[in-house]
Parts: structure tokens; C-alpha cells; sequence
């Protein structure tokens, strides 16, 4: 009897959640009452204030299931070994794009959502703090480096090219993104100048 209603909780509110990014596709966030998303998902009130007290905490869930959900993607790699090298990593190692991809109902609304109070500082900040804690880089033989910095670089880094890749809807594929990805950590760094990134003249 638990499991049946445990499986009746999860299915009232994944439908609740998906009719509220619809109506973000539609409306925006402040103009989305609680009545517009049990219409959308064929419930009523009383059913959605057995789950949630208002819609700033159905957006919260939805926010915290996302985040932890493209956490997993990071952690595809080291499902089989704890110590990867970078070098040794493939495009198919990296799925965090295609989790995107196949999740686009929700990351196409992305500045949509950006609407919401504190949305992007959470979401990033969750990832960013996953991955300082519990991804160790094994930092080149420097002692003046700071493995703290350098970490956090390193994921910033990451975070940023992914968080592009969603602004500017998700172009181009997912393939050739995982494999870009791949060749910036594998690449030495470049020199840098100051030149007109247009016309390519160099100082």
C-alpha cells in the first residue's frame, strides 16, 4: 500500500511540475497563479496544497531535482574507476550535454526561469560546490599553486561553457560540444594578446 502511494505522490507531482514549465513557456513567473497550474495538470487546488504550500516551493523542487539530476551527469565517468585521465576521456564519457538536450523543455525556458529569485545563483552554485568537494584534480607539481584556486577554476570553467551552450539554445549539438569539451581539457595553455577578435589582426 506504501508503494502505491508513494508511486501516486511521485506521478501527481512530476505532472505538476511539468504543467508548471509549461506555463513558464507561456506566462511569466509572477503571473502564474497556483489555479493555472492545477488547470494545467487537471487537478485542483485541494491537491495541489497536499504537496506544496505555494508555487515558490513547487519551484524550488524543481529547481533542486534539475540541479541534482545534472550532478549525476558529472559523475557518469567515474561510475567504473575512481581516477580518470583526462587524456583518456572519450566524447561518449560526456553526457552531460545529452542529458541537456533531452531535458529541453526545461533549459530552453532558461531565461525564463532566470526570473525566479536567486534560480541561476543556486542552480550554479549547487553544481559549483558538487564539484569542488568531491572531484579532486590532481594539480601539476607546484607548490605555490593553490589546489583550491586552481579547482575552482577549473569548474568555473566548465559550468561556463555549459551555461553558454544553454543561453544561446543549445547550439550547436550535443556531439560536437562533448567533443570541444574534451579538447580545452586536454589543452595546453594558449598565448595570449591583445588583437581585434574579429579581424583576427594581431598587435
Amino acid at each position: 500500500m506504501d508503494k502505491n502511494v508513494d508511486r501516486r505522490v511521485r506521478r501527481t507531482k512530476t505532472q505538476l511540475k511539468q504543467a508548471f514549465i509549461k506555463l513558464m513557456g507561456e506566462k511569466n513567473y509572477d503571473q502564474i497563479t497556483v489555479t493555472d497550474i492545477v488547470n494545467q495538470a487537471d487537478y485542483n487546488r485541494a491537491t495541489f496544497y497536499r504537496h506544496y504550500n505555494f508555487k515558490e516551493e513547487l519551484a524550488e523542487e524543481i529547481i533542486s531535482d534539475k540541479t541534482m539530476e545534472l550532478i549525476e551527469t558529472f559523475k557518469y565517468p567515474y561510475k567504473k574507476k575512481s581516477l580518470i585521465h583526462l587524456n583518456s576521456l572519450s566524447p561518449s564519457d560526456i553526457i552531460v550535454f545529452d542529458y541537456i538536450m533531452e531535458n529541453k523543455d526545461f533549459y530552453k525556458l532558461w531565461g525564463k526561469f532566470e526570473s525566479i529569485p536567486r534560480f541561476e545563483e543556486s542552480f550554479l552554485q549547487s553544481i559549483a560546490r558538487f564539484y569542488k568537494k568531491e572531484i579532486i584534480l590532481l594539480t601539476p607539481n607546484d607548490s605555490e599553486l593553490d589546489d583550491d584556486l586552481y579547482t575552482s577554476f577549473y569548474a568555473n570553467g566548465i559550468l561556463g561553457m555549459i551555461m553558454d551552450w544553454i543561453k544561446k539554445g543549445l547550439e550547436p549539438d550535443p556531439g560536437y560540444m562533448a567533443k570541444q569539451l574534451i579538447k580545452i581539457l586536454n589543452y595546453y595553455p594558449a598565448e595570449s594578446f591583445i588583437g581585434n577578435r574579429e579581424t583576427g589582426v594581431l598587435p
